[in-house]
């Protein structure tokens, strides 16, 4: 089965059949093939302080994604301990809100609350973690809070689509590549291709007016936060380093 949002298998709204589930993510196995995990505009300045920071081109024109990055290649994740537990101090929203998402409901505007049946941190015996229903079957505390997270995680997407949209519109993201090369046994060699960051030189260039605009929506903050936060792929090279020695 595929994936779906890069971690979900198998995606469906809360529903009667859920009543008497419970959940409880032990590790964050589900992450283990994830070389990148999206972010929201407001983690940018917590997340740069341990995960180089780039934006990805989405499939709409002049939209981008965050992404804070784990490994240096596809299915690659340098960050997991054996434990299964990220070695950052700050975890991603969107990896947090696994094993729930919001999705479109089918008969109308509204968003639905959505899970991961698939998802090893349910219990359908409801044994296990924490319970999504009381037994009288309202929203248990839990659930509240899960809707509270999905909900105030939309709303900042939608933020974070408008930061993305200014760096297109303002022409300061520029492609770049890198070749990385390890010495052991035999040397190996990767191409880091595929990303965007910000240009220091786009970014001085910018009209008074345009920099007032990013400084008074803090879009300058983020800017340096994302700039700040490339040298930690230093920390991934030495760590993929010491796996190939």
């Amino acid at each position: 089965m595929s994936k779906q949002l890069m971690i979900y298998d198998n995606i469906q709204p809360l529903a009667e059949k859920h009543l008497k589930w419970s959940v409880g993510v032990e590790n964050y196995a589900f992450i283990s093939h994830l070389n990148s995990a999206p972010l929201l505009g407001t983690e940018i300045i917590a997340a740069a302080a341990e995960f180089p920071i780039i934006f990805s081109p989405t499939a709409t024109e002049g939209e981008y994604i965050p992404l804070a990055v784990m490994g240096l290649k596809d299915g690659q994740n340098l960050l997991l301990d054996e434990n299964n537990f990220l070695t950052t101090r700050y975890v991603p929203a969107f990896i947090r809100r696994y094993p729930f998402v919001l999705g479109s409901s089918n008969d109308s505007e509204m968003m639905a609350v959505c899970l991961d049946e698939e998802s090893k941190a349910f219990d359908p015996e409801g044994k296990k973690g924490l319970r999504l229903f009381t037994e009288a079957g309202e929203h248990s505390e839990h659930l509240k809070e899960i809707v509270e997270f999905l909900k105030d995680y939309h709303f900042r997407a939608e933020l974070t689509r408008t930061f993305t949209k200014r760096l297109h519109e303002l022409n300061l993201l520029e492609p770049m590549s890198a070749n990385v090369s390890f010495k052991g046994k035999e040397e190996t060699t990767f191409n880091l291709t595929g990303f965007y960051v910000v240009s220091r030189e786009k970014l001085k260039a910018v009209s008074d007016a345009d920099a007032l605009d990013l400084f008074k929506k803090d879009g300058l903050e983020l800017i340096y936060a994302h700039l700040s936060s490339l040298p930690n792929f230093n920390r991934l090279i030495d760590i993929m380093s010491k796996q190939l020695a």
